[in-house]
């Protein structure tokens, strides 16, 4: 609107410029006082800066208000004159006037205009010049705009065109009509994909007529070519023999471009012009092109699909790559919808209750089942684009061979000035030449061709070569009439179900692991394999009866120069010679033909990446714009409101993962057992991994990835009683820490792998006395008390907001639990943590505390979720490195001068709880003979990564359990924590470790190393070398015979009974000075009065359980999950009741807060 406001006035100066050639004397003798005006608006605003932003329309005493009153009068005086000396109308009937006024221009409005108006101008063509499209309303830029045209006169003709420029970008910032609308009949994808333009609802329906794109105006011979001559002539692999892709790429990539096309392409047998599927990539091939097909894909419970089957009966006559990809998506789609009913976002996927009335309860259950289902549709589709636009279409152009995170995505949004044509979400059909486009039988591989040869034989019994086209196509009609129309039934591969209806998965793996292996052909001429001689004969058939245009007049409609010459189109005389003889004339070669024979492209980097013909290369990037692009689902209806905020992150790309590629997070969740979670078979699939391999040493990533073949990998085996986790906790010889040892060495190098965690001997248990040493100075309990104590009361203060009366609420997990641990580990480590006390910091404590979380995970928790596994780790390397950077410049610092540098210096003021404590630590370590680079990276940061993120957990279960099931002792700790003594300080020991049993979730991994069986409770456990063993506390925790009344709080329990920090010489090192930080912060929290969780959801810690009672946790945002937890509200009444005696003692205590 202001481009076309500023460009209103330029107008009106020409055309008032042009209609008297002396207006611009006649203005400057006439206009002194308006003129004089301008000088002055222009004078104040450089003088104030910024005009108001509260504009009011009338400004106190202006006396030209008076002047121009006298001028009106004066004027209307002239005008009674004029009016009297009128001659006698005769033109109208009833002898009135014309009552038309003369419209005034542009000098006459500036005369009009204040010297706010003015501003007003100036302001707008400053926001116009500027980079932002969006306005500051707080600027009042509009209203100031209304002010100016209202002052206008009302025969301005400036005033009508600001009017119409207003109307018009009001009228434009809502669509006319909506794209998007609600209710389940537009938010969900119908069964045969109608109702994606919700106006047109049958563009792009399956059962509706192919498009044409494309005008035959060249009058073209008949009769045309044998087809049979052609493909024997030009097509033929016979004629040369198979020639392998020039990039390497993989038959993974034609097989997505099979699933493609059979997605929006599936022509009538009783009508050619007919396509049974929609023209959106929808997975029909999955799903289902009509209801009853999709109902045939439904379990109708809990939105799942039937197992590892697909809808489309056309690919089981594919080789089986294609339908195991397939079976990928339905086991994703499955996962999915578990998921989403545990997440249960806004009680959105809540299961009907018991009382219902029966038929009420049965459609409640209908509508829960169809609910799950169709956004786990959305979200499994999410997954499908991104795979099609980030892995698919980036090797298409080659962008998988080099370092660049930039692809072609169609669903970028445009600026709303842009190219008024390219629009979004309005709908698709699919045309009869694109059919045509994607059918690359040139780049079927040897083994795919054996396979299509072997199928011929199953099914006519004789070689392909004796087969008539009639025996062909009564043959397939019979294949498929025998099909059973439930996918369940259908022979897939030959392979074998379970009971539970699935395949197996050594099975899938395999024939997945043989086809990325497999080298695909070369598109072009003469490389088609001779057992598709019936099926392009009948391609080129079906192109004829669509009377499509010819290959030039294909390449005009897509600004493509046109072949002047046969050999244009081929280069290689043995083709372009046939193609004279066949056509006579290049203006007539049928689309079909030219399409696959070609000159192909030669590889590029980036560019061209699967080197397909020339036409091919531009027509398929137009039209994977437009099927993505016009896809509502995709665009104006891609958002959390429909996929849910878990659903749009679950599929999510990264661009700092892979530039993006998204396919991995298919195979690990489809095979989490197989894949491990930086294998290269499953991060590139689309190219061979001998190719892979090349690449990636060229990009210097070589050793992000496994370059093993996928395998079986053993079953985690759980250990769940008090004898069998003793038995491989304190057996350091056959159970060893191998995977903390991995994880310590990739974020940390070599100095990692000689933390005291990361491994067993003498070695590492003398790097664990050098730390005890540090860690247990004299006074150690004192000064680890007295900094918790007062550290919790300071974050109270800074976070809690008070809510109204005397009630008060804070995030007790992000601000104040978590934060107090990053600060204790910042003090006592130097790491550079930004507050108000030290502004030199680098990280806030919520950025710090993600950093040593992430250390934690990728050292501690290995392949929890393969899947989250290597984004995870691609994000932890980098911010440990520059952590760890920043602590080793300070830590020089300390050795050379001992001080501490500027970026921690504040922590270290005289009264800090832990300021000798901090400082001794550090000069301690030094003193044990390690260098600074060995200190900060194989003792200090991953000693702080250990630390925080699980203390932080342990105390949030604790507070969690007294919250809820626990909530009848809030009044007793209450009591004790306002006591303030030492024997109330050691009950409230007592009621911590009950919470941490009640609650707590605690667990470690060990790599079995030699043949052992283990002796857990009444099971015998066998284990061999390489196998992992997971060692859980959660069910010991409640073992009658380790702790009586396991479902009470009991306070005699002995101390050393509780398991909580481990067992054997890896036992967390740090327990005593744990129990003395957690009992103070439970002593803080507790004496408020009232403690309660605040009300809804914010008062709830969101938890996903997981095998053997352990949880995952939601964010925030409810779209991911962490391994630990991250928010939790609660409320209390009155103030932090503070101890006078702390009180006292803490005043104008520093704790770098």
């Amino acid at each position: 609107m202001m481009r076309r406001l500023s460009t209103v006035f330029k107008n009106k100066d020409k055309e008032n410029t042009k209609s008297s050639p002396t207006s611009a004397e006649n203005g400057a003798t006439s206009s002194n006082g308006p003129a004089r005006r301008l000088t002055m608006g222009v004078s104040k605003k450089s003088t104030s800066g910024t005009a108001s932003s509260n504009p009011q329309a009338f400004e106190g005493p202006d006396h030209s208000v008076k002047r121009a009153g006298i001028v009106g009068t004066l004027e209307s005086l002239g005008k009674v004159i004029s009016t009297a000396n009128r001659p006698l109308n005769t033109e109208t009937g009833d002898g009135s006037y014309d009552a038309k006024q003369e419209q005034l221009g542009l000098l006459d409005d500036l005369k009009s205009l204040r010297i706010k108006d003015l501003e007003t101008l100036q302001l707008t063509m400053k926001q116009e010049l500027g980079t932002s499209k969006l306005t500051d309303d707080k600027a009042m830029l509009m209203e100031r705009l209304i002010q100016l045209v209202a002052n206008l006169p009302g025969t301005s003709k400036t005033r009508v065109k600001l009017t119409e420029v207003l109307v018009d970008e009001l009228w434009g910032s809502l669509e006319h009509p909506p794209a998007s609308m609600l209710g389940d009949k537009y938010n969900y994808r119908q069964a045969d994909g109608s109702y994606n333009n919700i106006r047109f609802p049958d563009i792009g329906k399956a059962g509706t007529a192919y498009a044409r794109s494309v005008t035959p105006k060249i009058v073209q011979p008949n009769p045309k070519p044998d087809p049979g001559l052609i493909f024997d002539t030009i097509m033929s692999r016979d004629n040369g023999g198979f020639k392998p892709h020039p990039n390497n790429v993989s038959s993974m990539l034609y097989y997505i471009a099979s699933i493609i096309i059979h997605d929006c392409f599936r022509t009538s047998h009783e009508d050619f012009n007919i396509s049974m599927t929609s023209s959106y990539l929808d997975l029909s091939p999955l799903y289902g092109s009509n209801q009853d097909e999709q109902n045939n894909m439904r379990t109708l419970k809990d939105g799942e699909l039937k197992p590892d089957c697909f809808s489309e009966k056309r690919l089981l006559g594919f080789p089986p790559g294609v339908g195991c990809i397939l079976i990928m998506f339905n086991r994703f789609h499955n996962y999915v919808v578990k998921q989403l009913a545990t997440i249960n976002e806004n009680g959105r996927f809540t299961p009907p209750k018991d009382n219902l009335p029966e038929d009420k309860k049965q459609a409640a259950w209908k509508k829960y089942d169809n609910d799950l289902f169709q956004t786990g549709r959305l979200i499994t589709c999410g997954l499908y684009i991104n795979v099609i636009l980030l892995d698919y279409l980036r090797t298409i152009v080659g962008l998988n061979r080099v370092n660049s995170t930039w692809t072609l995505d169609p669903r970028i949004e445009m600026e709303r000035n842009s190219k008024p044509g390219t629009v979004a979400g309005v709908g698709n059909q699919c045309a009869a030449e694109f059919n045509l486009v994607y059918r690359w039988h040139s780049c079927i591989s040897q083994r795919d061709e054996k396979w299509s040869e072997d199928l011929y034989m199953k099914i006519f019994g004789k070689s392909h070569k004796e087969v008539s086209m009639q025996e062909l196509l009564v043959g397939l009609g019979k294949l498929e009439a025998m099909t059973p129309d439930d996918p369940l039934q259908r022979d897939f591969a030959g392979m074998k179900r379970g009971s539970d209806g699935k395949l197996n998965d050594d099975d899938l793996v395999k024939e997945l692991t043989a086809s990325i292996e497999d080298l695909a052909g070369s598109s072009g001429a003469n490389n088609v394999p001779a057992v598709l001689r019936a099926v392009e004969i009948l391609g080129m058939e079906q192109a004829r009866a669509w009377k499509c245009a010819t290959l030039n007049e294909f390449r005009k409609h897509f600004g493509l120069i046109p072949h002047e010459k046969f050999s244009d189109i081929n280069s290689d005389p043995a083709v372009y010679e046939k193609l004279k003889v066949l056509y006579d004339d290049p203006d007539l070669v049928e689309l079909y033909t030219g399409l696959v024979c070609e000159d192909a492209k030669k590889p590029m980097d980036p560019g061209v990446g699967i080197g397909p013909t020339y036409t091919i290369s531009r027509s398929i990037l137009s039209d994977a714009v437009t099927l993505v692009r016009g896809d509502r689902f995709y665009t104006t209806d891609y958002h959390p409101a429909n996929l849910t905020n878990w659903g749009v992150t679950e599929v999510d790309y990264d661009l700092n993962v892979n530039q993006g590629c998204v396919f991995y997070k298919l195979f690990i969740r489809a095979f989490p057992n197989h894949f491990s979670f930086n294998s290269i078979y499953a991060h590139y699939p689309l190219t061979i991994p001998s190719e892979n391999k090349k690449i990636m040493e060229k990009l210097g990533r070589v050793d992000d990835y496994s370059w093993e073949k996928p395998s079986k990998i053993p079953e985690r085996k759980n250990i769940v009683t008090y004898d069998g986790v003793k038995s491989v906790l304190t057996n350091g010889e056959a159970f060893g820490v191998d995977n903390w040892r991995k994880g310590l060495a990739f974020l940390m190098g070599k100095p990692g792998a000689n933390f005291m965690l990361a491994g067993d001997g003498d070695f590492f248990a003398e790097r664990r006395n050098q730390m005890k040493e540090c860690l247990y100075q004299d006074k150690w309990h004192e000064s680890v008390k007295n900094y918790y104590e007062s550290i919790v009361p300071k974050l109270l203060k800074r976070w809690s907001y008070n809510i109204g009366g005397t009630t008060n609420q804070v995030d007790v997990i992000r601000d104040i639990d978590n934060s107090a641990h990053v600060y204790f580990a910042s003090n006592i480590f130097h790491l550079p943590l930004k507050s108000e006390e030290n502004p030199k910091g680098v990280y806030t404590e919520h950025e710090l505390y993600m950093v040593l979380a992430v250390i934690f995970i990728v050292i501690f928790f290995g392949d929890v979720d393969p899947a989250k596994t290597f984004p995870l780790r691609a994000a932890g390397l980098p911010v440990t490195q520059d952590l760890g950077q920043l602590v080793e410049q300070n830590v020089n610092f300390i050795s050379k001068t001992s001080l501490v540098s500027g970026i921690v210096d504040t922590f270290m003021e005289e009264n800090n709880a832990l300021k000798d404590y901090g400082v001794h630590m550090v000069r301690h370590l030094l003193k044990t003979g390690l260098g600074v680079h060995e200190t900060v990276w194989s003792q200090i940061l991953p000693t702080a990564g250990a630390m925080v993120a699980n203390q932080a957990q342990v105390f949030g279960q604790v507070l969690d359990y007294y919250l809820g099931d626990g909530k009848e002792h809030l009044s007793e700790i209450n009591r004790l924590a306002k006591l303030n003594t030492a024997e109330a300080d050691d009950i409230l020991l007592h009621y911590l470790l009950e919470g941490i049993r009640m609650y707590g979730t605690f667990g470690a991994y060990r790599t079995c190393h030699q043949n052992i069986t283990i002796n857990d409770g009444s099971r015998k456990v066998e284990c061999k070398p390489g196998d992992s063993v997971f060692t859980s506390f959660v069910s010991l925790a409640q073992d009658p015979k380790i702790y009586p009344d396991p479902k009470k709080v009991r306070l005699d329990r002995p101390i050393d009974s509780y398991l909580v920090y481990g067992i054997g010489s890896h036992a967390c090192l740090g327990g005593d000075a744990s129990r003395v930080a957690l009992t103070a912060m439970l002593k803080c929290i507790g004496r408020l009065d009232n403690l309660r969780r605040a009300p809804g959801p914010q008062g709830e810690m969101k938890k996903i359980p997981r095998e053997g009672g352990f949880y995952v946790y939601m964010d925030k945002m409810m779209g991911s999950e962490f391994p630990f937890p991250t928010t939790m509200k609660i409320c209390w009444d009155g103030g932090l009741n503070e101890p006078e005696s702390v009180g006292d003692k803490g005043k104008g205590k520093k704790t770098g807060l």
